[in-house]
């Protein structure tokens, strides 16, 4: 069904810092909440792993941002936000709404609410931030693009709390004569000056849409800097890499956190770089550029095996065994003290794991763009 006054759009990113801020909650404490209720429905019997996943998130989150989030367009009305928010989080159990905001003008109000998608996984690490996979699980209707199922179903709960907008510069006297006038047979006016504006409500949405786009433009190209900077790192010879090996170097203590983080987290990247790559060769890719770029990566994938990114894990362990860390001093900030060969295995890791994100990326984008395409 089509609802008038009512649009509503989803984005693989943040919400933009605009508006009135309606309400925040704590991202954690809802991710943690959401995955300990899908566990127990699932497994009666085994154990909820809390801390495993209490650390997985606390981490992972510092490597990438989980936030999505949908921008609620309305014309001429206006929304009961409070009882949406609580619908939604009936409807959607398995999407942490983790903040919202609120801009207006003139007869034209959108609403951004960020938030995060958790899908379940029935072999190894339990769960996942993955938009699709977790409306696979929680949609089960006629539609076979989950997205527009989801902006479908959106725009339902939506139209279930719609409110008269308040005029901001009219007095009860006014609001009278535009009743009265609306009711008299010649309206003419009142329909030119309606037509009006929609017209000037229909360009400001059209600025914004291309804002948004510039965004994703922006976002694409660091991306793919990223992914760029990963294979220069990943090609490049050492020449004495068998040299010095037993060196101790100093490195500063937030690199060496960023590089092991992204090291740990090489696997679930990769897992979920196997799932994309599923999902996207069933389509057909016409962008040159992307296709050249995927060639490229995977000539870096074919030479490690999958039995070698799940031996990463324990290679983290042993590195972290063997460094010793320096906690601040008056002249120099917290470092590290490692041995080269340990520092060039997690540097070479950590460049791995940017380069199955980048692709993870620029998959995600055309997976969401050939539905789209389909679906017109």
């Amino acid at each position: 069904m089509v609802y008038q006054n009512i649009m509503v759009d989803i984005y693989q990113a943040a919400s933009p810092a605009v508006g009135e801020r309606l309400f925040d909650d704590d991202m954690l404490r809802d991710i943690y909440y959401i995955c300990e209720e899908i566990f127990q429905k699932k497994n009666k019997r085994i154990p909820y792993p809390q801390k495993e996943v209490e650390e997985y998130f606390e981490e992972f989150h510092t490597i990438i941002s989980f936030f999505k989030h949908v921008e609620i367009t309305l014309d001429f009305v206006d929304l009961d936000w409070s009882a949406l928010l609580d619908e939604l989080i009936h409807t959607f159990p398995q999407i942490a709404w983790i903040g919202g905001s609120k801009e207006k003008e003139d007869n034209r109000i959108v609403y951004f609410i960020d938030f995060v998608p958790i899908a379940y996984r029935e072999t190894g690490f339990p769960f996942m931030v993955n938009l699709l996979q977790s409306l696979d699980q929680q949609l089960f209707n006629d539609y076979d693009d989950v997205l527009e199922s989801f902006v479908c179903e959106i725009e339902r709960l939506v139209a279930m709390f719609i409110k008269p907008l308040k005029a901001s510069n009219s007095s009860p006297a006014q609001d009278a004569e535009v009743v009265e006038y609306s009711e008299d047979d010649d309206n003419t006016n009142y329909l030119i000056k309606m037509e009006e504006a929609v017209s000037r409500e229909r360009y400001a949405k059209e600025r914004m849409r291309l804002a948004n786009k510039k965004l994703e433009v922006v976002i694409d190209q660091m991306e793919r800097q990223n992914l760029s900077r990963a294979m220069k790192e990943l090609s490049q010879s050492n020449s004495d890499e068998n040299e010095n090996w037993d060196h101790i170097l100093k490195v500063d203590l937030r690199e060496y956190s960023q590089l092991l983080q992204k090291a740990k987290f090489l696997e679930q990247s990769w897992m979920m770089n196997k799932e994309l790559i599923t999902k996207s060769e069933k389509m057909t890719i016409s962008d040159n550029q992307l296709t050249y770029e995927r060639e490229q990566v995977r000539s870096f994938k074919d030479s490690v095996s999958t039995n070698e990114i799940y031996l990463v894990l324990d290679e983290c362990k042993l590195i972290e065994s063997r460094v010793k860390i320096k906690k601040k001093s008056w002249f120099r900030p917290p470092h590290v003290r490692i041995m080269k060969m340990d520092y060039d295995s997690i540097l070479n890791k950590a460049a791995y794991f940017d380069l199955i994100q980048g692709e993870n990326y620029l998959l995600e984008q055309i997976v969401i763009n050939e539905e789209s395409i389909v679906d017109d």
